[in-house]
């Protein structure tokens, strides 16, 4: 409920104002007892007893699972789970024994996300435990991690294209699931910073700018995915996609190398406040997605309609959403270079 109180003056400097009698009692504070007081993004004021934020207060979840349950849909509510802020999640059965396929379920998922670990079983009972402090991680180091691993995928895929060396499409599917593990870990930062405000200092955002973060994440993400599935058909059609693909490798290479360039200019633009560093990103983004499509349309004439067309049309697809989600996330680095520096701009 809200309160209008008048700011008093103390002595000959200090300014005071009463605290409400209701939260006073409710949080059990008494006269001589400190408080936390700290100054928020948005200039208000956060006060919080220091005993109330000694106690770290464990959020616990419980799923119940019948002899059918859906292993999807179990999957689903744990990692929803692990998003929301869940330290702790225990999945009962109703049967005397844990199904064997949710079992296998269960230890598959531990594998999945960052810093879960099985901590008690029995025949019908498993409990996950959350051991990791996600607010010791800055969100923009988090970030920079999922850059290197994509900018090692587009890497990998060319020295494929040149070398032949099947075993770098299987790193890149590996390097996939790292950055999912990155991205769910970066969402369940800015969950917990929405619910705890005071958690923006430790991970190295303001606030406001936390739907632009979780942007950036997202998109890395579907690169990610883009590139995985670039290796998967790679895979599957083998030395005659890889025969196709080289009848214009100088072209092919010189997207990619543009494709690392733009990940190296992220990484270095997320931790400047320069707004024209940040509309040169978002030109290189364009200048990008045009030297894949002078890919796509000389690979086309070269191919003809011939049995690999498709398998070609979707390798370049999937770089042309690689490409549209590089330019969301130069979107977003451009939107919090202003707003870090908005009487700064110099065009």
């Amino acid at each position: 409920m809200r309160e209008i109180r008048r700011v008093q003056k103390f002595g000959k400097s200090t300014l005071m104002v009463s605290l409400p009698a209701e939260w006073v009692r409710a949080v059990d504070l008494h006269p001589g007892d400190s408080v936390s007081i700290e100054v928020l993004d948005d200039s208000s004021i956060r006060i919080s007893p220091l005993s109330t934020e000694r106690q770290v207060r464990e959020l616990t979840a419980s799923i119940t699972v019948g002899k059918n349950a859906s292993e999807s849909l179990l999957s689903r509510v744990i990692y929803a789970q692990y998003l929301l802020g869940a330290d702790r999640i225990e999945i009962l059965s109703e049967e005397s024994v844990m199904p064997e396929n949710i079992f296998r379920s269960l230890k598959n998922i531990a594998k999945t996300l960052i810093g879960v670990e099985i901590i008690e079983q029995s025949p019908n009972r498993i409990v996950l435990q959350i051991l990791i402090d996600s607010s010791k991680y800055s969100t923009v180091t988090v970030i920079n991690r999922m850059l290197e691993l994509i900018k090692s995928m587009f890497e990998y895929i060319e020295t494929y294209v040149v070398s032949g060396a099947a075993h770098l499409l299987t790193e890149v599917q590996e390097m996939e699931v790292e950055v999912d593990k990155l991205n769910a870990l970066i969402v369940r930062q800015l969950i917990d910073l929405i619910r705890r405000r005071g958690t923006a200092r430790q991970l190295g955002v303001r606030d406001s700018l936390a739907t632009e973060y979780r942007n950036i994440a997202k998109s890395l993400e579907e690169v990610a995915d883009a590139l995985s599935e670039i290796a998967a058909i790679l895979q599957e059609r083998g030395p005659f996609l890889l025969e196709k693909m080289r009848k214009e490798i100088s072209v092919l290479s010189e997207c990619i190398d543009m494709a690392v360039l733009i990940i190296d200019r992220i990484n270095k633009t997320l931790t400047r406040e320069d707004v024209l560093l940040a509309n040169e990103l978002l030109d290189l983004v364009a200048e990008y997605r045009g030297h894949f499509k002078k890919y796509a349309d000389l690979m086309y004439r070269t191919l003809g309609l011939d049995e690999m067309y498709l398998s070609i049309k979707d390798v370049l697809e999937r770089f042309a959403v690689a490409g549209k989600s590089l330019e969301s996330i130069a979107e977003s680095i451009f939107d919090i270079s202003i707003w870090r520096s908005p009487e700064l701009v110099r065009l």
